[in-house]
Order: C-alpha cells, then structure tokens, then sequence
C-alpha cells in the first residue's frame, strides 16, 4: 500500500477549452432527464465544495514537512481551483435553461460551508474533505474504468466528467496524507465519512428530485429507462459499495486501488489537447 500517489501519476491542473458546457441539451445523457439531472445535481456542489476543500488542506499546509506532499498540495489546490471555476460556468447554463431554484440552493450550500468552516474544528474540516474525497474517488473511478457508464452520451458532453475524473482520482491520496501527516484520528474520519454519506448523498437525491419534479418526470416511464439503461451494470454498483466500506479500516489508503492506467489511457487520448497550468 503506498503512503502518496504512485510516482507514475503527476499532480498538475490543466486548462481546459471545453466548448460544450454553454447550450447543453437539457438531456444531455442519452437524452435520459434521471442521468442527466443526477450528475447535475453533484455539480452543483462542486464550485463550493472544492473551495471548501482547498481551505480545509491550506489550514493544514504548513504544518508538512514532507517535501513531496507539499508539492502534491499545490497540485490539489490548482486542480481543485480549476474544477470549481470550470463547474461555475457548467451550472450557470443549467440556471439558463429555466431551472432558477438552483441560485438559492447555490447560496444554501456556500453559508452552510462557510458554518461549517466558523464552527467546527479544523481537524474536523480536513476530515470532512478526506471523507468527501473518497466519495468522489469512488465516482471517479467508476466512471473512467466502465465506460459504459457514459453509453449513449456524446463525446463532447462527457469531456468535462472525465477530465474531472481523471483528475479526481490523480490526487485521490493528497487530503488523506495530509491528515495522517498532521495526526488526524481514525475516528473522527470515520465519523466524518457517516456524516458526509447522511448528509450530501441524501442532498443530491433530494435536488434530483426537484428537478425530476419540475420537469414532470417523476413517473413509472422515467424509472423503466433507467431501469433498462443500468441492465446488466448492478455488479459496478456492488463494486462502489465495496470501495465505500473499505474506508473504515483502520489500515485503508486511497491508493490501495492501483487505477492509474486509467490516467494515462485518458491522457493518451487527451493531453495534447489541454495545457498544463
């Protein structure tokens, strides 16, 4: 098990010129409104949660003597940077097609984050990251390692979900070493990872939910396509239970899942594309 990401595996923000993000269909999965709006409603968390992230392993920063985890720091945060900027303009269009809620939700979110920053301990914060981290490692990981996952979803509106992905799962293990690094405890992660999984998965249901509703799609149709659209995918979902649980070992690290090929499969494909910031 290793203690940092593989050296194989470099942490490094990319800038991205995605061309797709403005004027999406408003079904841009497969043309399905569950798909579509589930991923939706995880994006729309993202611009502030990254900052939340950014702040929590900055409290932390220069308490790392380790010369390497500091420079894989600074690649989280930069990455971390990008990815709330790029997921800003990706929710401002959902906004545009007519789905005004999500700007009181939006502000919900940054004032429950900015309690959370005032009012809780800042070891608790960190851990609130590693626990959250996991998650989307786990989502992560799926998405680049089964395509099918994306079936039926034009390349160009899966390009920004697997950029994220890749760079999701790059620096997967930062947050976590910085924890153990400062001599964050067990328990206090474990608990963290209850909390987030009892309070922001139920979140984004819940905003899927809204969404479905105001579109009038919460019928018997709507689950019958999703139904026929994961036949013969419940064993990736058996997979995601699994990673869930390994956390709480005691002994668990990020990088205990050796997904890297996946990184470099997409940057094969990818990086003469993008610019290295």
């Amino acid at each position: 098990m290793e203690r940092s990401a593989p050296s194989s595996v470099e942490i490094k923000a990319r800038r991205m010129n995605f061309q797709h993000t403005e004027n999406k269909p408003r079904y841009w999965h497969h043309g399905d409104a569950f798909m579509t709006h589930a991923l939706t409603s995880a994006s729309i968390f993202f611009p502030e949660g990254e900052r939340f992230f950014i702040r929590s392993v900055r409290n932390y920063q220069d308490q790392v003597s380790d010369p390497k985890l500091q420079e894989d720091i600074k690649g989280f945060i930069a990455q971390e940077a990008t990815h709330g900027h790029e997921h800003t303009k990706y929710n401002a269009d959902i906004v545009k097609q007519g789905y005004g809620f999500l700007r009181p939700v939006e502000r919900q979110v940054k004032v429950g984050l900015a309690l959370l920053n005032k009012y809780t301990p800042k070891q608790f914060q960190l851990a609130i990251t590693v626990a959250l981290e996991h998650i989307t490692a786990i989502s992560a990981g799926m998405l680049l390692a089964y395509p099918q996952l994306m079936e039926g979803v034009a390349p160009e509106h899966q390009e920004i979900w697997l950029w994220h992905a890749v760079e999701e799962t790059e620096h997967k293990g930062v947050a976590f070493d910085v924890y153990n690094e400062v001599g964050g405890q067990y328990w206090v992660r474990v608990l963290a990872l209850l909390l987030a999984t009892l309070s922001f998965i139920p979140a984004v249901f819940l905003l899927l939910g809204r969404f479905l509703w105001i579109d009038k799609k919460l019928t018997r149709q709507t689950w019958q396509e999703l139904k026929n659209y994961h036949q013969g995918k419940s064993f990736i979902f058996k997979e995601v239970g699994g990673h869930y649980l390994d956390y709480y070992r005691k002994d668990f690290h990020p990088w205990e899942v050796q997904n890297q090929q996946h990184i470099e499969d997409w940057k094969a494909q990818n990086d003469r594309q993008t610019i290295t910031i």
